[in-house]
């Protein structure tokens, strides 16, 4: 039943992949999935909400240091979570994600959590918080694609580094990489990669997203020696790689000079830029805005 509970919790927590290896991608100091970004909490929490709305969650709550988002379910996710709770009797369980935000010398500190609650029967809510590798990877990942850098001494006990530059490249329902620069005395190298071949295989993995590749790098992180799968002029070739972890992190964030707040005197009011975001979306859908309107006026007031 555990080894039943894990596998639908997995299955319940992605957010930007679908499948993500059931190992810490990055271990941040703290131990919690949490980034860096540059700028003040109010403008972190609009990046973050913006992030939201691309990605088709709704707004629950923002203020300038907190934000809520809740992330639809589909059927079948529906399902699983009141398996994973365990209450047949109840309204279709619901999932949400916060970002709390601290600013220290302007720079901002975000951490993510998140749970999945239902109501029972008699009105009682229950509710179960997302934890583990599956969900601090995916939030991780999230926070990343709205700007968020690791802090320094992040560590990547499951991600093994190449040491190549590339471009991607789609075969059919696979993805690939085209080497554009191979670093010197990289694990690469030292196995012949060349610029111009193509990276097909990993660990004896192909990928369709960046999900299928971490979990190929996780395997490969396992292995003292792993197969490297290449086309080189037309020919399939494999390579064999050493293992080399990817170093910890130690580039700090600098932080963005921004003006300072409006005084308390002000007499114009505060804009909440979640809430003008979902203005936003609301006129979209009314077709109201044209998508690119909507996207000029999104890059717009985010850039406030």
């Amino acid at each position: 039943m555990m080894k039943l509970r894990t596998l639908i919790a997995a299955s319940l927590l992605a957010i930007a992949t679908p499948a993500l290896a059931d190992e810490y991608f990055a271990v941040t100091p703290s131990g919690a999935a949490e980034m860096l970004f540059a700028g003040r909490p109010a403008t972190v929490i609009g990046q973050l909400s913006g992030k939201c709305i691309d990605a088709h969650w709704t707004v629950i709550s923002s203020s300038p240091t907190e934000l809520v988002c809740e992330a639809p379910m589909n059927f079948g996710q529906s399902v699983l979570g009141q398996m994973l709770m365990g209450n047949s009797y109840s309204t279709p369980p619901r999932r949400f994600f916060r970002f709390n935000v601290a600013e220290v010398s302007g720079v901002s500190r975000v951490q993510a959590s998140g749970w999945m609650e239902l109501q029972m029967a008699f009105g009682q809510t229950k509710r179960t918080d997302f934890a583990g590798p599956p969900f601090q990877n995916n939030v991780m990942n999230f926070m990343a694609a709205a700007g968020g850098k690791f802090p320094v001494g992040t560590t990547f006990p499951n991600h093994v580094v190449m040491g190549f530059e590339s471009q991607d490249v789609v075969e059919g329902k696979y993805h690939a990489m085209r080497v554009t620069r191979v670093a010197d005395a990289s694990a690469a190298a030292k196995a012949g990669l060349q610029v111009g071949d193509v990276v097909e295989q990993v660990a004896g993995k192909r990928f369709k997203n960046q999900g299928d590749y971490l979990d190929a790098i996780a395997k490969a992180a396992q292995m003292a020696t792993y197969d490297v799968g290449i086309e080189r002029a037309g020919k399939a070739m494999t390579l064999k790689l050493d293992r080399a972890f990817r170093p910890a992190t130690t580039e700090t964030i600098a932080a963005l000079v921004e003006p300072a707040p409006a005084s308390p005197n002000a007499t114009a009011a505060p804009v909440s830029v979640a809430d003008e975001l979902a203005k936003l979306v609301k006129l979209k859908e009314q077709g109201a805005l044209t998508a690119p309107e909507f996207d000029a006026q999104k890059r717009k007031l985010l850039g406030m």
